[in-house]
């Protein structure tokens, strides 16, 4: 009996155990699961600055690239300028050397020719008519006399200039200029050449002509009347820029001479 009675406490106590442990309350693992937490927080802001970042490096890497492409399309803009550009000085000058091949003249019997002073251009056409040592009087009492310089052939082809027949005056011009490149009527050849293509309304041809005389013989008396006629070729071209810079430069450089009046006077027009 006294047996039953100590097992029976024994199990009473297990028992009170049992329940007394089950009710302990479980401490939950709050550290472990904060700290977890701050950890996936803290790698999905690194990986957005990381993704960030590429975005911007791949933005710079484009940038830099297009101005790359911008800087290599406009040094070959250009280069495509100046290739156009010598291309057109190039023209010009073979249009004027193929117009400047001497050609073969038939020996003619000269006739006396009436002077043309006048006709439908005017003086600013034709500045020269009143130039001192080379007016029509002038040459007709020279005529075609030979000399050991082959002024004749100069004296020739003003003449012929002045009666209209560019193409035998540029002829005589030429094959004087052939033997007197550099002599004193120099300057005055390469004008009237000019003059003559200018003529011929081939104002290109003139221009390079004109700009000939005062590149070569920039002290030459001929050089205010080529600076005229170069500011009128462009005006005829139609390119006002070139024409006011070289008949302003006239203007400034020879203003007591003949040509700046006539270049004043057109400046005023092209200016307004």
């Amino acid at each position: 009996m006294k047996y039953f009675h100590i097992l029976a406490i024994f199990i009473l106590s297990l028992s009170i155990s049992g329940c007394f442990a089950a009710k302990q309350p479980e401490q939950p693992a709050w550290g472990a699961s904060e700290e977890w937490r701050l950890k996936s927080l803290e790698e999905n802001f690194l990986n957005f600055k990381e993704g960030l970042r590429e975005q911007k490096d791949h933005i710079d890497k484009n940038h830099a690239e297009t101005m790359t492409a911008v800087e290599k399309i406009q040094e070959r803009l250009g280069e495509l300028d100046s290739s156009i550009a010598e291309l057109k000085e190039a023209q010009l000058q073979m249009s004027a050397m193929k117009a400047e091949q001497v050609l073969v003249p038939v020996p003619v019997a000269v006739e006396e020719e009436v002077v043309v002073v006048g006709g439908s251009e005017s003086s600013e056409e034709k500045p020269w008519m009143n130039v001192p040592g080379e007016n029509a009087e002038h040459t007709q009492t020279q005529g075609v006399a030979s000399s050991s310089n082959g002024a004749d052939l100069y004296q020739e082809g003003v003449r012929l200039v002045m009666n209209d027949k560019p193409l035998e005056a540029r002829t005589k011009l030429t094959e004087f200029l052939k033997t007197n490149s550099s002599g004193e009527l120099a300057p005055n050849a390469l004008y009237w050449i000019g003059e003559t293509y200018y003529s011929e309304k081939s104002f290109a041809q003139s221009i390079l002509k004109f700009k000939e005389v005062s590149r070569r013989f920039p002290k030459a008396n001929k050089v205010p009347d080529a600076m005229l006629k170069i500011g009128l070729a462009y005006d005829k071209l139609g390119d006002k820029e070139n024409a006011v810079f070289y008949l302003r430069t006239l203007v400034d450089e020879y203003p007591k001479s003949d040509p700046a009046k006539i270049g004043n006077r057109r400046l005023n027009e092209i200016e307004g």
